[in-house]
Formats: C-alpha cells, sequence, structure tokens
C-alpha cells in the first residue's frame, strides 16, 4: 500500500489505516512485539516456578521460615522489578514499533532487526520520556483522575517525538503538548479503543484460567496450568500490543500534516537527498 499518502486525516481514517497497516503487516509487528514480552514471560514463569519451590523465593538458610518483615520486603521487591521490566519491555516495543510504522509510512523498507537497530543510542532517551511521562501522568491522576486523563491524551505522541526527532524527555514533552492541542479527544478515542481491544482479549484468553482456579473451591492453579495461562497472557501481549503504538505514531503524523505542513516538507527532503539515499536511512524525520 502507498503509505506515504501525507494528507490530513479524520480520527476514523486513522484508525481505518491502524487496522489496515497492521493486517498487512502482521507478522512485521507480532516479530516487533514478541521480543521485548518474551522477557517478561520468561520473568513471569521463573518467578512462578520459584515461588512454587519448597526453598522458596525467600529461605533463610536456618530451616525456619521467614518473618514477615522479610516476606513483604522480597514481595515489594519482586512486585517493583516486575513493574519496572513491564514497563521497560512495554517501552521498548513501541519505540521499535514506532520505527518500523515511520518506514512503512514513508515507504521505507524496513524488518524486525532494523526497527530494533534504530533504538541504538536512543534507550535513555526512551526510558526518560517514559520516566517523566509517567510521573506527570500519575501526579495528574492523583487530583481526582480526570487531570490524569487529559494529561495523558496531550502527552500521547511523547514517545514518537523522542524517537523521530531525537530529543530528551523536555523536548519530547513540549513538541507532544504542542501538536496535540485540540485533538486530545482524539487522542482519547485511541486511548479507549486500545484498552478496550486490551481487556477483551485478555478476557477471552483468560477466563479459563479463571474459571479452573475458582472450581470447584478458590485454589492455586498447578504450575503447568499457571505456565499455559502466562503464555496465553504473553500471546495476547503480542497481539494487542503493536496496535496502540501504530496508532499513535500515525497520529504523530498526521498531527504534523495538520500544523506542520510535513507533505511538503517529506517531499522537499525527499527531492534534496536525491537518489544517493536511495530512501534506506530512516533516522529521525525533519523537526
Amino acid at each position: 500500500m502507498a503509505n506515504s499518502d501525507l494528507r490530513p486525516m479524520t480520527i476514523g481514517e486513522v484508525l481505518d489505516r491502524m487496522f489496515r497497516l497492521y493486517k498487512e503487516r502482521f507478522w512485521l509487528f507480532a516479530g516487533i512485539m514478541s521480543f521485548p514480552y518474551l522477557i517478561l514471560l520468561v520473568m513471569n514463569t521463573s518467578i512462578a516456578w520459584l515461588s512454587r519451590n519448597p526453598r522458596g523465593l525467600v529461605h533463610t538458610g536456618s530451616g525456619h521460615p521467614p518473618d514477615v518483615t522479610t516476606v513483604l520486603v522480597a514481595t515489594f521487591g519482586i512486585a517493583l522489578l516486575v513493574l519496572v521490566v513491564t514497563f521497560g519491555v512495554t517501552g521498548i516495543g513501541q519505540a521499535a514499533t514506532t520505527f518500523a510504522v515511520s518506514d512503512l509510512y514513508l515507504d521505507r523498507p524496513i524488518s524486525i532487526r532494523r526497527a530494533f537497530g534504530f533504538l541504538r543510542g536512543h534507550i535513555l532517551q526512551l526510558f526518560g520520556v517514559i520516566f517523566v511521562t509517567g510521573l506527570i501522568i500519575g501526579v495528574g491522576c492523583i487530583f481526582l483522575i480526570v487531570p490524569g486523563i487529559i494529561l495523558a491524551c496531550r502527552l500521547g505522541v511523547s514517545v514518537p517525538v523522542a524517537m523521530l526527532e531525537d530529543c530528551g524527555p523536555g523536548k519530547a514533552i513540549s513538541r507532544s503538548m504542542e501538536l496535540t492541542k485540540g485533538f486530545a479527544m482524539q487522542m482519547f478515542l485511541i486511548f479507549v479503543l486500545t484498552i478496550a481491544l486490551s481487556i477483551g482479549v485478555s478476557i477471552v484468553l483468560q477466563v479459563p484460567f479463571t474459571i479452573l482456579a475458582a472450581t470447584p473451591r478458590p485454589h492455586l492453579l498447578p504450575l503447568g496450568l499457571l505456565m499455559l495461562q502466562y503464555a496465553f497472557t504473553f500471546i495476547g501481549q503480542v497481539l494487542v500490543g503493536p496496535i496502540g503504538a501504530i496508532a499513535f505514531c500515525l497520529m504523530y503524523y498526521n498531527l504534523r500534516v495538520r500544523k506542520e505542513g510535513f507533505d511538503v516538507e517529506h517531499l522537499m527532503a525527499s527531492l534534496d537527498a536525491g537518489p544517493a539515499t536511495g530512501g534506506s536511512s530512516a533516522g529521525p524525520v525533519p523537526a
């Protein structure tokens, strides 16, 4: 498909293009998401195995069960580790998908390896943007939730800005606020769609395990079934994970076309580059 049709799009057209891109390049996006989420799968299954091990995750070495404080500290540490890794792998998947969508949108060649290759030199920027935006949204949610939702919508293209314009958290956040001004509702609709799809897929894949754990009475799943549950969770993450990243990257370009005439800008940049580049170098787009 001709993805470099650089014209203003309605939110319906953005979502339509997102679904078409996802369908046409499904294995590309699933492959990109499978690598970071595989890390999360290995970590979760390892924690589950260790927790079912007779020696346990917390072992005192004295043969006596650990005290409550030790258990609480260990539980908090594990929960914090899972949270940090989850945010990290989600961000890596979103960033790699952003590079892939950018190249597809601008009719450049792309592969899984190439998408992850663009992350070299951008990891600190990525984690910085994720941390700062998460902090801002979290503070906003403290004030009756609504400010946090508004801030999430306004900061929705921070990662595409940071990755494609090669800038730090401060500039990425200010650029996102500038680009999304007047388009917060469209960003909100993308959030609602991605959250609804995530919940829907999660329900479909997790209901059988919930039923098994609840009948005939509530109990822990056997280790084998728990591992299978994590495998199904991994499948759901790979299936749904690319959707939001694709939509936000397309929205980033849509906002630049609307507010900055990116269609003319890109055309002039292509003419200046000439045939020597062959359009194979992605890198940051013109800011």
